[in-house]
């Protein structure tokens, strides 16, 4: 049986581990089962996952031994199809093209943007190297794909379930209230710029008192700024911070929440967004990466420009319910009938290893 190992830096929550744990532990590929498995370069919080999936170690991603536990694990897996993804698995990549070069490689890419040298220098050896490589959105190709390699690049998508329409998006009242109540989910980091969003949401507050922000997600070095920020600007309790939560729970207790808040300095396809728009959530998000092609200002969601004019055009929305209502509906109708991540991720996994079996195997 063909087997797939995907890398992952982190065995947590966000949207790249998302999407790989929606992909089954085995499937019926083109030429008979293949089998699929995680390894993480560490643990970082615990989630449930396949129990053969490695693991990784309880130390910091920087650590060399934890490079060598994964390069390790990789090499007694003895996989026919690896799959990287994020900068701080491509070192095990390209250690892995080395040492059995007859393997089939995939580069993951899954940001518009090369985050600093280390993201760009790895990435860009690993594309050089890869059979093939992957990416979440036409930005993402187009911005860091060298034309040299354009041609063993594709897009897949970036949708990894369809969760339930929201309760109060179908309404049949249209004049029934909108909670002003606004929801995050994703990593607590720099790139994700959440100071904007809490900016946004203070001149929402300060329209709408009783409106309420929950952040969801684990600390990638910015929850103590944002706290701080939080109590500078007076919101108290209207914020909370509840950490990282499996995705089923999130994705049930959304239904009390009216807007996803979002505000990244860059983003790739931006699965949370994606997600938020198909239970019917309003996006209120920063234009950028793939965003603006989905999410439409005005139609599909709100574009963010100053906290001020945005906090406006949000209670002015609100003050509609049936605006609101129709806007959600919009949102929810563009992943209505789109593909799954976990689809094209074995179509694609299929496609190589077919490769594999003609070439004699590995």
């Amino acid at each position: 049986m063909p087997t797939v190992l995907h890398l992952i830096p982190y065995d947590t929550v966000g949207g790249v581990e998302t999407a790989a744990r929606s992909v089954p532990a085995t499937w019926d590929g083109a030429a008979g089962p293949v089998r699929y498995r995680r390894g993480y370069l560490v643990t970082h919080s615990p989630v449930d996952v396949f129990p053969d999936d490695w693991h990784g170690a309880a130390v910091s991603v920087n650590r060399p031994d934890a490079h060598w536990k994964l390069l390790r694990f990789a090499l007694e897996s003895r996989p026919d199809l690896v799959v990287a993804s994020l900068w701080r698995s491509c070192p095990t990549l390209i250690a892995l093209k080395f040492l059995r070069p007859r393997t089939k490689y995939v580069l993951f890419l899954h940001s518009a943007v090369d985050v600093h040298v280390f993201d760009k220098v790895l990435n860009r050896v690993a594309m050089f190297i890869a059979d093939e490589i992957w990416a979440d959105s036409e930005t993402t190709l187009a911005a860091r794909v060298p034309s040299k390699v354009r041609e063993r690049a594709k897009v897949l998508s970036f949708l990894t379930q369809r969760p339930p329409y929201l309760p109060n998006a179908r309404e049949k009242d249209p004049e029934r209230p909108i909670a002003p109540n606004f929801v995050y989910w994703g990593r607590l980091q720099s790139e994700k710029n959440l100071g904007l969003a809490l900016e946004v949401f203070a001149a929402v507050h300060q329209l709408l008192p009783d409106s309420k922000f929950d952040i969801f997600g684990p600390d990638r070095g910015s929850l103590d700024e944002l706290q701080e920020q939080v109590a500078e600007l007076k919101l108290g309790d209207a914020v909370r911070f509840l950490g990282a939560v499996p995705q089923e729970d999130l994705l049930t207790n959304a239904c009390g929440y009216s807007f996803y808040l979002q505000t990244s300095l860059f983003e790739g396809m931006a699965m949370s967004v994606i997600e938020a728009m198909a239970m019917g959530l309003v996006p209120v998000v920063t234009p950028v990466g793939e965003i603006p092609s989905y999410c439409h200002d005005g139609h599909t969601g709100i574009h963010v420009t100053t906290s001020g004019e945005t906090a406006q055009r949000i209670v002015e929305l609100i003050s509609q319910p049936g605006s609101w209502r129709e806007m959600s509906s919009r949102a929810a109708d563009r992943w209505a009938e789109a593909r799954l991540f976990q689809d094209d991720y074995r179509d694609a996994c299929d496609n190589l290893l077919s490769r594999n079996q003609a070439g004699g195997g590995t």
